[in-house]
This record gives C-alpha cells, sequence and structure tokens, in this order.
C-alpha cells in the first residue's frame, strides 16, 4: 500500500461526526428555531443533555435558583452558547490526543482551534459581514482537522519537512504536499466530506492556507477562517512547528479593510470573547 493509500485509509477510518451535534446545528441555523424541537434532539444524548444542565447551573450564569429541566436550560443559553458548548463538546474529542508529528501538546491544537474560532466571530462582527455563525464557527473550529489524521505521518517524515521549511523556501503545509502528497488542508477536507458538512465548510478547511483557490462564493468565508487561523497564532495561540511557518495574512487583513490601528481593538475584543467560550466549553485558558 503506497503512502497516499495510507492516509486515505485514515481519513476513512475516521469515527463520524456526532449525528446529535449536527441536527442541533441545522435547527439552531434557522433564526425561527423552535425550542421544544431542538430539546427533543438533545435530549436523545444524556451527556450532551448533562453538559447543558451543569452549564446552565455554573457560577458563570449566576442563576438563583438550579435548573433541573432541559428546555428551561435551553431557554436560558440561548443559540450562541449552545452552538458553542455543543461544537465545542463534540471538537474537543477529536483534538483531544496529542499531536506528536506537529510538535503539538494534548490540548494545544485544541486551544489553537478555538481560539480560531473565537477570532472569525470578533472579525465577523468587528466588519459586520453577513456570513452565517453557525458556518463560520464550525469552519474555523475544525480547520486543522487534517492534523489529526496526518500526525502519525508527519512525524514518520519529520526531519525532512524540518529541512525544507527551514530553508525558507516552503512554508509547512508545502512541504508535507511535497513529502506526502497531500498537506492537513487536504485532508481536513476529506474528512468534512465524510461528514457531510456542507461545500461551504468543506471549502474553507481545504484551502484555508489558499483562500484564493476557493469558490468564489466560498471566498469571504474561507478568507476569514485563513486570517483567523494567522491571527489566533499570533496573539499566542500556535499549533507548533508549523505555526512558524503562517503566510500571507497581510493581503487578507487589507481585503477585510483591517488596518494596523485596528489591531489594539480587535485582540482586546478577541480577549474578552476567549474567556466567555473558555468558561462555556469547560476549558483552562491558560
Amino acid at each position: 500500500m503506497s503512502l497516499m493509500e495510507e492516509i486515505i485509509v485514515a481519513v476513512d477510518d475516521m469515527p463520524p461526526f456526532p449525528q446529535v451535534v449536527q441536527r442541533a446545528m441545522q435547527a439552531l441555523a434557522d433564526p425561527e428555531y423552535e425550542v421544544v424541537g431542538l430539546v427533543d434532539i438533545l435530549k436523545v444524548d444524556q451527556a450532551i443533555t448533562a453538559n447543558i444542565l451543569k452549564l446552565c447551573n455554573s457560577a458563570y450564569f449566576g442563576l438563583p435558583r438550579k435548573v433541573s429541566s432541559l428546555k428551561e436550560a435551553v431557554v436560558y443559553l440561548g443559540a450562541n452558547q449552545l452552538r458553542q458548548l455543543l461544537l465545542s463538546g463534540a471538537a474537543s474529542k477529536i483534538f483531544e490526543k496529542p499531536n506528536v508529528g506537529y510538535a503539538v501538546f494534548a490540548d494545544e491544537l485544541w486551544r489553537h482551534a478555538l481560539a480560531t474560532a473565537v477570532m472569525a466571530q470578533v472579525l465577523r462582527k468587528f466588519r459586520r459581514l453577513k456570513i452565517d455563525e453557525n458556518t463560520l464557527f464550525t469552519a474555523a473550529l475544525l480547520h486543522d482537522v487534517g492534523k489529526v489524521v496526518l500526525s502519525n505521518f508527519v512525524a514518520d517524515k519529520y526531519l525532512i519537512i524540518e529541512k525544507m521549511v527551514e530553508s525558507g523556501e516552503n512554508s509547512f503545509q508545502e512541504a508535507e504536499r511535497e513529502v506526502l502528497g497531500f498537506d492537513h488542508a487536504d485532508i481536513g477536507g476529506k474528512i468534512a466530506e465524510k461528514w457531510e458538512f456542507p461545500e461551504s465548510i468543506i471549502t474553507a478547511i481545504a484551502f484555508h492556507h489558499e483562500p484564493a483557490r476557493a469558490a468564489k462564493e466560498f471566498r469571504i468565508l474561507t478568507e476569514l477562517v485563513a486570517l483567523s487561523n494567522n491571527l489566533a497564532v499570533m496573539v499566542g495561540y500556535g499549533t507548533g512547528v508549523d505555526g512558524l511557518a503562517c503566510r500571507g495574512h497581510g493581503l487578507l487583513l487589507e481585503k477585510l479593510k483591517i488596518a494596523d490601528r485596528d489591531m489594539e481593538e480587535l485582540v482586546l475584543l478577541f480577549q474578552l470573547e476567549m474567556a466567555k467560550t473558555c468558561e462555556v466549553a469547560g476549558v483552562n485558558e491558560d
């Protein structure tokens, strides 16, 4: 079996994305979603139900009495916090293993994924972009999912890839593609296809290092994910060795009309939103 065939088999072996979460995301995408219908979707998963009630009764909300009804908890949390809780819970299980090929500690890739999703939401609000929140958060959160599959393959070829990157002639993903036949963005797109995500999310994941290659209808979404990825690294939520080889965010900042003078405000907004999201997702921010 060739190396490329082994990688394809590894993609096929990825566990499915939780159906309850996908169905809940579809329901939340409707601005007029019905709470009763959403509760019917969520109540079949005991772990999700327990997490929703746990968050609702946490000190973060400081409610005067204990909430024991899933329906009541869903109403208290609202769409945005439910989305963050559900997607974060599903994604954390995918990213929880150490990523040896990228020199990433057990939680570092996960924290980078969450930071990228938060940064994307901050940029969306800052520029008042008309992009679906569900789609953007999901694509940004899962943009590096291909690393989960490629990690062991990268580890086996690490010295070759590292040498190519250190030469200054290749970004990390360019070196991946030359040595392995795929880069982690390619593989991430294939995983998103396997999970039957919408074409918009598949595209944003597959081209988050090359947004110019995205179909025109998904270009802004992909550019936002690409820029958020780079800015997350810039503010300290890096992803090991390949985080040192990010390129091109200057052009994306210019295209999205974000000036140097905006960066201080953006970073402050990001820090505030990251703290809130970590609280909702049950993540240690430090």
